[in-house]
């Protein structure tokens, strides 16, 4: 850009910011600190090598507790060590470094890429004494966050951040700090959990830069590191898939077997889903309905006295939704259960023919010596009875746990009894009144099987309440030597009675109907969360359609909200109670782009890995007595394929080539670099291969495949596997050896993922989420232009750029935007946490302070435009998150050899020149471009020019 237009542009900003909705903040015509005359420089301004004498001393260095050590490549560096009493900040190296006085300046750091784990801490920068940029999710993030795996092994890297026009603007140097933190816990609930003590040595600080253009360029002896050769993993193999699945088999029978209720309702689905596993001990098993039944009667009870049970539970935004997918996986097994009592209905036996293991019932010995058990191979009817046994003398049998109320009239009592070498009068029913202080008012009234050895007898009495009884116990006995078995305990109250029982299809349609109604007038807005409701929402009312509800919406309606969630239709937002949208974000709101990729506040990577909550869709609607839906599974295979684009080549912590979801320019990524995926990566709630298999989509085939042939599917599910076992985890990896046969069986298309090396070039534009993928040769560059910007127009992109010989960089950039200003600005807050307020009473706006002395924001103060929503879209308040107020309607980024001009609006052409970029060639149609053209960017379309 020429300084007249330089000037030019800068007196449009000033003269009408808001009416106009115009921004250009150029980055390529800066100051040089130390020339007389203003030009561009293509390498650093300035540089500091850490651990070389001269260069620390001609920058004034000053260091806190930090050694000089050899590192990577044998490169002088430095580290940072832990204070000397235990605390959250470490050492710190501060250095005096040249910027530009007018523009913007950059600063860069190179960092080793095999070096991993939290155990690192952090590295902040600190300008002129204020902190640059926020601890978790800002715009401008910390200068390194380690994660599990390394970034770039045996390579360095460099990450690149924005300092504040203002604060170099006049100046010709700048006063930096680089401080060693502990790591945080992004999801603590108080301070002291939140900010962790460092306690060891920081990652390895190599060099830092100072530059004025946003790509930063090495100089040439600037050592970076060779890409090793990408070998495919040889271990682990299949026996993990072995592992996996005698573990699941193992579990499958121990729910199986189970005889107290489940109240863990992911346990309940994965008893469910191995009742038609072939593999298991659970598979078509007599015991399991019987057993799905007595949770979910207990689940109802806690419901009615645990008013959170369907907000605050393990299922999240499901609230007890699942329990709709459970009653349908067993549906026909479930049915003839429906008009029965619910276990511990007032006034009811609780538990009558003892499927439901003893629930319900105690042992008792009155005198002498027996053994009293429930007998599976011997029943009336059902699959389970319960037997006595004496070899001699004594009194032993069975009593209701708890006692039952009664009111007055004449009851019906009853049990069938079958015997074994018993006296006369030995085996017999017993009813025992008692009065509401708990005191005997009436017994015993024994009624006796017949003697010896005998089939099935039913023993029946009627009984009319004494005057001071409420409740009653009734036990089941055996006196003296032989054998007694009892099945099918009845209560039968007279015509009138106040007890009356609630039947299990009336109970269950009152959970159920609870958690629709209270999560309909909740459901979230970002797009995972919004997926996991809308699976609630639907499978609560499938259960009340299947139970027969007259309030159940019917198939239609109940599928609305999951077309709303992943994008089918317009997203609505939650409901009043009389069921009307409120519609937060308007009537034309998609929660996924027309491209497939979910729409929250721009690009998601691990959140945006919605394959695990795809499966549920899919099982949800066609898989588990569904129906066909068509439209549905295109809508999901067109979500995967999109992701695809966002796996990456890379190495795993053990240096073995591998794809990884592309996390840098994640809004939502605290952490990178991004997990292992192919098709699915490993999740709490997914596993590789899993959406794979249900769609059976030649493509996402191959892509499991690739996984398969890399050897990756067994390190990810071993990986699984070593989680903690619980009833997630084992859910998630119920249906692992299945897929696995279907993936390796099945035919594919033979294609890889897009970005694996030798691959066609491409480019790949999502204009609603201002994001940029591309593939030319082996280089790859993504881009996030709508970043971070929640509050309002903050002119800053994400940038993510690996070249074709491993060196990655990273760096979060100014660019020029243009938009429809809604007249309304939000200054910065001076917050350096959090960029964001949570609404929370116990975590502060912008999360809690860090530890020691206050900390100021750099970025704090700077005014931040809103740009319009749409008309229909209630007004938000300055300051408070949306996914319109810092959208541009065209963006135009220059990033080394790329310039990126898109336009995301709908309904109005933008130009761009090319005077400040050169000639070039457009990546999208192959035209070449000249050094001083002007191009038309249409509605919804983006241009890519590569420089020639």
């Amino acid at each position: 850009m020429s300084e007249n237009l330089q000037r030019r542009s800068l007196l449009k900003l000033a003269a009408g910011t808001l009416a106009t909705g115009w921004l250009w903040q150029a980055g390529s015509a800066q100051a040089q600190a130390v020339d007389a005359v203003e030009t561009d420089t293509l390498g650093p301004l300035d540089t500091v090598v850490f651990g070389d004498m001269a260069s620390e001393s001609t920058h004034r260095m000053n260091a806190t507790l930090s050694d000089v050590v050899t590192g990577g490549l044998d490169q002088a560096a430095r580290v940072l060590n832990p204070p000397e009493e235990p605390g959250f900040w470490g050492g710190r190296l501060a250095v005096t470094m040249a910027c530009r006085s007018k523009g913007p300046t950059y600063v860069t750091i190179k960092l080793w890429g095999s070096e991993h784990g939290e155990e690192l801490g952090r590295l902040q920068l600190f300008a002129e004494g204020k902190q640059v940029g926020h601890y978790h999710l800002g715009a401008v993030d910390p200068l390194d966050i380690p994660a599990a795996d390394p970034r770039t092994p045996e390579r360095f890297y460099f990450h690149t951040l924005p300092l504040p026009v203002e604060l170099t603007a006049g100046r010709s140097s700048v006063d930096l700090e680089i401080r060693a933190m502990g790591r945080i816990a992004g999801y603590a609930q108080s301070a002291d959990d939140y900010y962790k003590d460092m306690t060891g040595p920081s990652r390895t600080v190599y060099r830092l830069y100072t530059h004025d253009m946003p790509y930063f360029e090495p100089v040439a002896d600037d050592i970076t590191g060779t890409l090793p050769t990408l070998e495919p993993r040889t271990s682990p193999g299949s026996e993990v898939i072995d592992k996996i699945n005698a573990r699941v088999v193992a579990q499958a029978g121990a729910e199986a077997r189970r005889t107290a209720p489940q109240l863990d309702l992911m346990y309940l689905e994965f008893l469910a889903r191995a009742y038609a596993m072939p593999s298991t001990d659970a598979y078509r098993n007599p015991a399991v309905p019987a057993q799905i039944a007595s949770s979910l009667d207990a689940i109802y009870w806690n419901h009615l006295t645990d008013g959170k049970l369907i907000t605050d539970s393990s299922q999240q935004w499901m609230g007890l939704g699942r329990a709709g997918l459970v009653m349908l996986a067993l549906a026909d097994d479930l049915a003839p259960l429906l008009d029965e009592p619910v276990i511990g209905s007032p006034g009811t036996i609780s538990n009558p023919g003892f499927e439901y293991g003893t629930a319900g019932w105690r042992t008792v010995t009155w005198s002498g010596g027996g053994t009293a058990s429930r007998d599976t191979g011997v029943h009336r009817s059902g699959t389970a009875s319960v037997t006595v046994s004496i070899p001699s003398s004594g009194t032993v049998g069975w009593a209701t746990s708890t006692r039952i109320p009664v009111g007055q009239g004449t009851y019906s009592y009853g049990t069938w009894i079958r015997t074994a070498g018993v006296g006369s009068n030995k085996a017999y029913l017993d009813v025992l009144f008692f009065d509401a202080a708990g005191k005997l008012v009436g017994g015993d009234n024994k009624f006796y099987a017949s003697a010896g050895t005998h089939d099935w007898e039913h023993v029946t009495a009627s009984l009319a309440t004494p005057a001071t009884a409420t409740q009653i116990e009734i036990h089941l006995r055996l006196q003296d030597a032989g054998t007694a078995w009892f099945d099918d305990v009845t209560l039968t109250p007279p015509a009138g009675s106040a007890y009356s029982p609630v039947v299990r299809r009336d109970a269950w349609s009152t959970m159920l109907r609870a958690t629709r109604e209270y999560w309909r007038q909740h459901i979230p807005q970002y797009t995972n969360q919004a997926i996991i409701c809308a699976l609630g929402l639907y499978l609560a009312d499938r259960g009340l359609s299947w139970l027969g509800s007259a309030d159940a919406w019917g198939e239609e309606k109940a599928r609305n909200y999951v077309y709303q969630s992943i994008g089918l239709v317009p997203w609505l937002g939650p409901e009043e109670k009389d069921g009307r949208p409120t519609k937060p974000l308007g009537s034309s709101y998609y929660q996924v782009t027309k491209k497939g990729i979910s729409r929250e506040l721009g690009y998601a990577g691990n959140y945006g890995e919605l394959q695990d909550w795809l499966s549920l869709v899919y099982d949800a609607v066609i898989g588990i007595g569904g129906v066909r839906d068509d439209v549905l599974r295109d809508h999901l295979i067109k979500m995967v394929k999109a992701r695809a684009v966002f796996h990456h080549p890379s190495l795993d912590a053990d240096g073995y080539r591998t794809m990884r979801i592309e996390a840098i320019v994640g809004w939502r990524d605290a952490e990178y670099p991004g997990k292992t995926a192919y098709d699915e990566g490993n999740k709490w709630d997914g596993h590789p291969m899993r959406l794979a298999a249900l769609l059976k989509d030649p493509d996402l085939t191959a892509y499991a495949r690739q996984s398969i042939a890399d050897h990756q599917v067994f390190q990810m599910l071993e990986e699984s596997s070593e989680l903690d076992v619980s009833s997630r985890t084992n859910l998630n990896l119920l249906s692992t050896a299945g897929d696995y046969a279907y993936i390796n069986g099945a035919a594919d298309s033979g294609k890889v993922l897009p970005m694996t090396p030798g691959q066609p070039d491409f480019v790949f534009t999502d204009e609603e989420n201002g994001l940029v993928a591309l593939k030319h040769g082996d280089e790859i560059l993504y881009a996030s232009l709508y970043w971070r910007a929640r509050w309002g127009i903050n002119r800053l992109a994400r940038i993510h750029h690996i070249t074709p010989d491993g060196i990655e960089r990273s760096a979060t950039v100014w660019q020029d935007v243009r938009y429809v200003a809604d007249g309304r600005t939000f200054a910065e807050p001076d917050w350096v946490n959090f960029e964001f307020a949570v609404g929370d009473l116990v975590i502060p706006d912008g999360g809690f302070p860090p530890p020691g002395d206050t900390v100021h924001q750099a970025f704090a103060g700077q005014v931040l435009p809103l740009a319009k929503a749409p008309s229909d879209m209630p007004e938000v308040p300055a300051g408070k998150e949306s996914p319109f107020a810092g959208r541009a309607s065209f963006y135009r980024c220059e990033y080394g050899p790329y310039l990126i001009a898109m336009n995301t609006s709908a309904d109005r052409a933008y130009t761009f020149d090319t005077r400040s970029f050169g000639a070039s060639r457009d990546l999208l149609t192959g035209a070449k471009v000249g050094g001083n053209a002007e191009l038309c960017v249409k509605p919804g379309t983006t241009v890519v020019l590569l420089k020639r």
